[in-house]
């Protein structure tokens, strides 16, 4: 049965799926995620738990959209 807070966990769990922007995002013209400026290098991961980093320039292709995307950095 349904508690009078059962449904804080739904609101939580909708909460944490907020896109948070930061300046160190490389992302996608249709706004998808595409990777995060770390350390001098471009940090990439994906659902399964893989994860890179790569040296720049770096080109990636849009999984939402499949436009290619390049960065030579991180903005200055």
């Amino acid at each position: 049965m349904p508690t009078h807070n059962s449904h804080l966990a739904a609101v939580r769990c909708a909460q944490d799926r907020t896109p948070r922007i930061s300046s160190n995002d490389w992302r996608c013209c249709c706004g998808a995620l595409l990777g995060i400026h770390r350390d001098g290098l471009m940090h990439v991961s994906f659902a399964r738990g893989h994860e890179y980093l790569f040296s720049y320039p770096a080109t990636a292709t849009c999984r939402r959209c499949g436009t290619m995307s390049q960065t030579k950095g991180p903005a200055r």
